[in-house]
C-alpha cells in the first residue's frame, strides 16, 4: 500500500479577508434595514390616508406589513451570527505558517481602524432626526453597532488563534491508496 498525498488547493481565500467582508455586510446590511423599514412606513403610512384603501383586508395588508418590519432586526442577527461561524469555520480549514503573525496583527489592526470609520459611519446615519427612531427599535443592530470594534477585535483575535494555533501544519492529510 501507497500512501500519498492529497491534492489540496493552494489558492484558499480566507482569514483576515473574511473580517473585512464582515465589517461591509454589517455595516450595508444595517444601513439597507433601517432604509427598507423607513420606505416602507413612509409609504403604508401615506396610502393608509386614502379613502380607496379603507376595507378590512387593506387595514390587515398594513397590519401584516408592520409585523414583518419587525422581523428585520432578528434576521440581522441571524446573518450577524451566521457571518461569525463562518469565518471560525474558515479560519479552521486555512492552513498558515506561524511567521505571518505579525502581518495579521497588522492587518487586523487595518481592519479595527476601518472598523471605528464604519461605526461613525453608522452613527452619523442613523442620527438623522427620521432615522434615530427606526434605528432604535432595532435592539439587536443597536447593540452590535454599539460594540462593533470590540466584536471585530474579538472575531479576529480569535480567528488569529484558530488559524495558527493548530498542530499538524503543513501537509497533514493523507489518503489510501
Amino acid at each position: 500500500m501507497e500512501l500519498r498525498k492529497l491534492n489540496l488547493k493552494k489558492d484558499k481565500k480566507g482569514s483576515i479577508e473574511d473580517i473585512f467582508f464582515f465589517m461591509i455586510m454589517m455595516l450595508g446590511l444595517a444601513l439597507f434595514i433601517i432604509i427598507v423599514i423607513y420606505a416602507i412606513s413612509q409609504v403604508t403610512d401615506e396610502l393608509k390616508k386614502t379613502e380607496l384603501n379603507d376595507s378590512a383586508a387593506v387595514r390587515s395588508m398594513f397590519t401584516e406589513s408592520d409585523n414583518t418590519l419587525d422581523k428585520l432586526d432578528p434576521v440581522y442577527l441571524i446573518v450577524f451570527s451566521g457571518l461569525i461561524i463562518s469565518i471560525f469555520i474558515v479560519s479552521f480549514m486555512i492552513q498558515s505558517h506561524p511567521i505571518f503573525i505579525p502581518i495579521y496583527i497588522l492587518l487586523l489592526g487595518f481592519a479595527v481602524i476601518v472598523g471605528v470609520i464604519m461605526n461613525h459611519v453608522y452613527d452619523e446615519f442613523v442620527a438623522n432626526a427620521d432615522l434615530v427612531t427606526i434605528a432604535a427599535e432595532q435592539t439587536f443592530m443597536l447593540t452590535i453597532m454599539d460594540h462593533f470594534v470590540l466584536i471585530l477585535v474579538g472575531v479576529g483575535v480569535i480567528s488569529m488563534i484558530i488559524i495558527f494555533a493548530k498542530p499538524f501544519q503543513g501537509s497533514r492529510v493523507w489518503q489510501r491508496k
